[in-house]
């Protein structure tokens, strides 16, 4: 048995190493029957292709057998299995994945990976295009690897090559696609692999499946072309990521691509309903500033900035529930949408400088205890609409008005 491609080259790049990938040279059907007599879990769904993954400790490994690949196309491929480790090594993807390391700690490189890896260099194996050819998901591991070993010289027959080849992009699963684009994000130079995927234009592919046919793709690619936005949020947005319960992917596509292009973002990655909420969200939101609004927000100071962007959220979280309904129909907005939200709506410079992300609402010191106080309403619908009024009171006073005087604009108003 072997330890195969990932672990390895990721020791090499001193990289914390998180899946391990065993090689075996016997048969997997013969592999399947032993591990059966003990209490392991085997899980077998791949097994037609010579792999099976085991989960030991809630962690899964994957285990394969040498292999050749007699025919490949696409994400499928006819195979024999083999002793020769050789054979292999030669149906796998980049010299820095074709890496063996035995029991006995002996290394078996064939094609000089470890050298790419000292060299930051990211080279296939064989002929680049016939590779993709065999499975097209390589193309995109291309760019996410590309990440790690930035060559700057890639070949402009590949780029040109490669470029008739990438409408075999929606052949590949869905399942595969999102992982391998979540794996992209989940680096830390994330941002070289999107603009490899502009220069290879394979950001106009990776939305659409088989499904979808070709006359009804728009083939628009990623609207920007500077990702300071995302490095922002993935690594200083990390506890209002996690507390939007949405991952990264899908808060980042809205940034990537135009908003009538989310549906088809939202059956392709398979993203959850409460994503597709969130994008909902984000459509109804892009009307809160007109552009004379966002150079009037340019121009004011930043503590004015602070006043302004707190009246933004409790909008957002407040007066579209009450809109529309149908995005959060038992609670109102969260409010880690809605500092997502700004990045949609507000300059990304503005708000990087007055620290959005650490902004808090303040508490209204006036709540449904006081209505009911001061009113003899008792309907649940009817106690929301007048809270959210006296908070609107509230907010439209920079947040400033005591309870004493929101007691006051109620009683006027509403007793």
């Amino acid at each position: 048995m072997w330890i195969v491609g990932g672990a390895i080259r990721d020791y090499f790049l001193k990289k914390e190493i998180k899946d391990i990938d065993f090689a075996i040279n016997i048969d997997i059907n013969v592999f399947i029957k032993s591990i059966n007599k003990t209490q392991i879990k085997v899980i077998t769904r791949n097994v037609d292709y010579g792999t099976v993954s085991l989960i030991l400790n809630n962690k899964e490994y994957q285990i394969t057998s040498l292999r050749n690949d007699l025919i490949s196309y696409g994400r499928q491929a006819f195979i024999e299995q083999t002793d020769k480790i050789e054979l292999d090594a030669s149906r796998r993807d980049f010299t820095v994945n074709a890496i063996y390391l035995d029991s006995l700690g002996n290394l078996f490189d064939p094609f000089n990976g470890i050298d790419d890896i000292k060299n930051r260099k990211l080279r296939f194996i064989g002929d680049p295009i016939k590779r993709c050819e065999e499975d097209y998901l390589r193309v995109i591991r291309f760019c996410r690897f590309y990440s790690l070993f930035p060559n700057k010289k890639i070949s402009n027959i590949f780029i040109k090559n490669i470029l008739v080849k990438l409408d075999n992009i929606n052949l590949l699963s869905n399942k595969r696609m999102k992982d391998e684009l979540t794996k992209i994000l989940n680096n830390k130079n994330f941002e070289l692999s999107l603009s490899m995927m502009q220069r290879l234009s394979l950001d106009k592919y990776i939305l659409y499946s088989k499904n979808i046919q070709k006359n009804e793709r728009e083939n628009k690619g990623f609207k920007i072309k500077n990702f300071k936005i995302l490095k922002y949020l993935k690594f200083f947005g990390s506890d209002v990521i996690d507390d939007s319960k949405l991952d990264l992917l899908s808060i980042f596509i809205p940034h990537l691509y135009d908003f009538n292009q989310l549906q088809a973002a939202y059956l392709r990655l398979e993203f959850s309903k409460k994503t597709m909420k969130y994008y909902n969200f984000l459509k109804q939101i892009k009307s809160i500033y007109s552009p004379i609004d966002v150079k009037n927000f340019k121009d004011i100071t930043n503590q004015s900035k602070k006043i302004e962007i707190i009246k933004t959220l409790w909008k957002m979280k407040n007066r579209i529930f009450f809109l529309n309904k149908s995005i959060y129909r038992n609670e109102r907005i969260p409010i880690s949408w809605c500092k997502l939200g700004l990045f949609h709506i507000l300059p990304y410079e503005d708000l990087k400088k007055i620290n959005v992300l650490d902004i808090h609402l303040p508490k209204c010191p006036f709540n449904r205890n006081h209505i009911l106080q001061l009113s003899k309403v008792s309907d649940y619908n009817e106690i929301k609409l007048l809270l959210f009024k006296a908070e609107q009171y509230w907010v439209n006073n920079n947040f400033s008005s005591s309870l004493y005087e929101i007691q006051n604009f109620f009683k006027i108003n509403f007793k």
